[in-house]
């Protein structure tokens, strides 16, 4: 006798590299292995990590760039696969989507809603361009979902504190895909560090939250020998090399551009650094740990004293200081740190394995 396998929908925007599309994937490839009938609807489908998609998922392309234009034919096309369970992966689309939840629960009754936050809403919605409707659209909408998934404690006490109190919100941490980053770190890169040189390295978007303006002033107040790689792209690209030539920095920083493999950088660099004034709760930061490499970061909202444990797998300094940020990072670069204590306790608290087994158990309670 067939046992009837549950839909899970997954519904992201694109499929470009991104801590919320890369979680989608590898929550999605999870299940797809299971005793589920797995879709993903996104808007847009481009990406990278479309190769990394499983081909057992069946994918509806709405091929839609914007998700307000493109949400009422989203809701049709959840109508048309009838799923068991709807899990929605990024800020922005789970709030856009929040509003016709309740209307398509009376179409759907047997389906379940779950949104995934990336944010620290109350800071993400002071930098929108409505920041009120914002903030009206969650304390109205957003508890309309049958779980909310929050990345980090920082995440859950923000949501609790400035929207809505519940027993929906759930804190589960990011898994990462041990096999794949170990894979990906070993691969050949025709890029080199100078081991005369402390390598320093950030693995980030260069967008205005990410602070890299901090981040190349703390590297002007540091010894010659101190070099930093940044391996993302964005908007502040430009205005950063800008910064870095005022600040005389041009030759001890190397903008290396969004790149697929970072974790060749992150095997071999001797710290990495965060400054963000706010997170979600840092994949990269994990991922570094898993390879060995320790961190110092300024500290915001978004699980950075969840994930430090100070002396352990790295150090934080409050955020905007930066002298004091220069002067850890010197103590960090002669610190003992043991590399493979920091990759067995990463792979303990973060194994895909662990973190995906409480997804399951969210996405099958009744």
């Amino acid at each position: 006798m067939d046992v009837k396998r549950k839909k899970l929908v997954g519904l992201i925007h694109h499929l470009e590299i991104g801590g919320a599309e890369r979680m989608m994937v590898t929550v999605l490839n999870h299940f797809s292995e299971d005793n589920f009938e797995v879709h993903l609807i996104v808007f847009n489908y481009r990406g990278a990590l479309k190769e990394q998609l499983s081909p057992n998922i069946i994918v509806h392309d709405l091929n839609i760039a914007s998700v307000s234009k493109g949400i009422l034919f989203c809701l049709k096309e959840i109508y048309s696969i009838k799923p068991d369970i709807l899990f929605t992966g990024i800020g922005h689309l789970n709030i856009t989507l929040a509003p016709f939840v309740t209307f398509m629960k009376k179409l759907l009754p047997k389906s379940k809603w779950i949104a995934r936050e990336t944010n620290i809403v109350s800071l993400q919605n002071k930098t929108a361009n409505y920041p009120k409707l914002f903030d009206w659209l969650y304390k109205k909408f957003y508890h309309h979902y049958d779980v909310i998934i929050a990345q980090s404690q920082d995440m859950k006490e923000d949501l609790e504190d400035n929207y809505f109190s519940s027993d929906k919100i759930v804190v589960i941490n990011n898994p990462i895909d041990i096999e794949r980053v170990e894979s990906a770190s070993k691969e050949k890169s025709s890029y080199s560090f100078n081991p005369s040189n402390i390598n320093l390295l950030s693995v980030s978007g260069l967008r205005e939250e990410k602070r890299h303006d901090l981040m190349l002033k703390v590297l002007s107040l540091l010894p010659q020998q101190y070099f930093l790689t940044i391996v993302g792209g964005g908007e502040k690209e430009m205005s950063l090399k800008e910064l870095a030539k005022d600040l005389g920095l041009k030759e001890r920083v190397s903008f290396e551009g969004q790149q697929a493999n970072p974790y060749v950088y992150m095997k071999k660099a001797d710290l990495f650094l965060l400054t963000s004034e706010r997170e979600g709760f840092p994949n990269v930061l994990i991922e570094a740990n898993l390879l060995g490499l320790p961190i110092v970061a300024f500290t915001c909202k978004g699980g950075i004293e969840e994930i430090i444990k100070e002396g352990d797998n790295g150090f934080f300094v409050a955020f905007g200081k930066i002298e004091t940020m220069a002067r850890k990072i010197e103590f960090a670069s002669k610190y003992s740190f043991d590399r493979e204590a920091i990759k067995e306790s990463t792979q303990k608290a973060y194994s895909k394995d662990i973190i995906l087994n409480k997804y399951e158990e969210i996405f099958l309670k009744d």
